[in-house]
C-alpha cells in the first residue's frame, strides 16, 4: 500500500506562540474531517510534502505544522525558548486556535518524544498515538548514535562525523558539536552543522540513499537540524493512557534503536508494535511507509465505527491480526474505505507472523500484541565502493 496521492492544503497561516517565535501549520484533507496531527523529527527538521500522504483526506482533517526554529517557521534556526515543553505548549495553542476537542496524534523520531510529552501533558486531548521509530532522549540512546554504537555499523560514514571535533575533544562529541553549533564562526558552525546531519541522513535507511546523504549538506536545512536536534536535552517518561497506540518499529533502526520501542511496549502492552524486519528508521522505506498508512487506515475505520456504529469496517481493528497478504485476491477485505486506489505490494508466503503466547503457557506477555512484517525485498541489496 502506497502513500496517498499529493494533495495541497485547504488553509495555512503563521501562529505567534511567542513574543518571538511564530510557527508556520497547514491544514489538509476534508474540512470536517477527524482532526489528526503530524509531528515531524529532529527536531529542527521541519515538514515535508510527503508527510500529508500518509492519511485518507476524503477522512481525516490532516494538521501539519513547522516546530519552533524549523522549516518556514521564524526566526529560522533560532535555539532561544525552544525546548521541549515549549513545543508541547505550542500544541495546545494550536489545537485551541483551531478549535479542536480531541485529535489523534501522529509522530516519528523526534515526532515521536513530542507526541509522548504532549500525550503524558495532556491526555484528555488525545484519542490515539501512532508512533513510528520511538525515541525518548534517554543517555543511552544519545550515547548509542552519537558517541559510541552506531559507529561500529557505520565506521565510514562516522569518519565525516568525527572530522570536525579534534580528538582531545571527542571524548564528549555532543558537547563539542554544541559548542560549535552555537559558536560565533559562521563556517565552522556550518561545517559542523553538515557533518551532524549527514551522519543521521546516512544512518537513517537500511540501504544507505545517496539522495538522502546529499541532504545533510544543505546550509539552510543542516543548520536548523543541527542546531535545535544538538540542543534539545530532555528526558519523557512514557506512561500513555489513550485509547489505542501502535507503534511501528524497522528492525535495523540505528537513529533509534528498537530497545526504545520494546522498553515503551513493556510499559504499555496493550500497544500495538508493528515490527518491520527488513527496514531501518526513514518513514519512506518501502515497509514502514506502508504500515504506517496501513495503520491510519485501521485507525480511521476504527473512529468511522465508533462514531457510526452502523458503517461497515473495511480494515481489520487494532485488535485483529493482519490477512494474510498472499491470500487470493478475491477473499482479500477491501483495502480503504475512500475512492482512492492503493497500490498492492506482492510479498513472500509468509508476510507476517503475530506472536502469540496460546503457543506457550510461559511466554512473556510482552509478546502478545506483537505483529513481525516478512521482508518486502529479496535479500541481498545494493552495495556501494567507500574508496570511490
Amino acid at each position: 500500500m502506497s502513500l496517498y496521492p499529493p494533495i495541497e492544503p485547504f488553509m495555512s497561516d503563521f501562529l505567534q506562540v511567542s513574543s518571538l517565535h511564530s510557527i508556520y501549520f497547514e491544514q489538509c484533507g476534508k474540512k470536517d474531517g477527524y482532526p489528526i496531527l503530524f509531528l515531524h523529527g529532529g527536531p529542527g527538521g521541519g515538514c515535508q510534502l510527503r508527510d500529508r500522504r500518509f492519511f485518507d483526506p476524503s477522512f481525516f482533517r490532516i494538521i501539519l505544522f513547522d516546530q519552533r526554529g524549523a522549516g518556514r517557521s521564524r526566526p529560522h534556526a533560532c535555539l532561544e525558548a525552544n525546548t521541549t515543553w515549549d513545543l508541547v505548549a505550542d500544541i495546545e495553542k494550536l489545537r485551541e486556535r483551531l478549535g479542536i476537542s480531541k485529535w489523534a496524534v501522529f509522530g516519528g523520531s523526534w515526532g515521536s518524544t513530542l507526541a509522548l510529552a504532549y500525550a503524558e501533558t495532556h491526555p484528555d486531548h488525545v484519542t490515539s498515538l501512532t508512533l513510528r521509530g520511538i525515541f525518548t532522549l534517554r543517555r543511552a540512546e544519545l550515547l548509542w548514535f552519537y558517541q559510541e554504537g552506531a559507529s561500529f555499523i557505520m565506521p565510514d560514514y562516522w569518519e565525516e562525523y568525527l572530522a570536525p571535533i579534534p580528538p582531545d575533544e571527542r571524548q564528549d562529541l555532543m558537547r563539542a558539536y554544541y559548542r560549535r553549533l552555537i559558536g560565533p564562526d559562521t563556517g565552522e558552525k556550518l561545517r559542523c552543522a553538515k557533518a551532524w546531519s549527514t551522519w543521521e541522513c546516512a544512518t537513517a535507511k537500511l540501504y544507505v540513499d545517496a539522495k538522502n546523504v546529499q541532504r545533510g549538506s544543505d546550509p539552510q536545512w543542516a543548520l536548523a537540524f543541527a542546531r535545535i536536534e544538538c540542543k534539545v536535552i530532555s528526558k519523557i517518561i512514557a506512561r500513555i493512557y489513550t485509547s489505542c497506540c501502535t507503534y511501528i518499529e524497522g528492525r535495523y533502526d540505528l537513529v533509534c534503536p528498537m530497545r526504545t520501542c520494546w522498553d515503551l511496549h513493556k510499559q504499555f502492552p496493550e500497544a500495538d508494535i508493528i515490527i518491520v524486519d527488513d527496514n531501518g528508521h526513514s518513514s519512506s522505506e518501502p515497509g514502514i511507509e506502508r504500515e504506517l498508512v496501513l495503520a491510519c487506515n485501521r485507525l480511521r475505520d476504527d473512529l468511522a465505527r465508533s462514531q457510526f456504529p452502523s458503517t461497515p469496517t473495511y480494515a481489520p481493528t487494532h485488535a485483529t491480526v493482519i490477512p494474510t497478504w498472499s491470500s487470493p485476491a478475491s477473499t482479500r477485505p477491501p483495502t480503504t474505505a475512500s475512492s482512492v486506489k492503493q497500490q498492492e505490494y506482492t510479498l513472500p508466503s509468509t508476510p507476517s507472523s503475530r506472536v502469540s503466547t496460546a503457543r506457550r503457557q510461559d511466554a512473556s506477555p510482552y509478546l502478545e500484541n506483537v505483529l513481525h512484517k516478512r521482508p518486502l525485498q529479496p535479500p541481498g541489496g545494493v552495495s556501494h565502493n567507500i574508496f570511490g
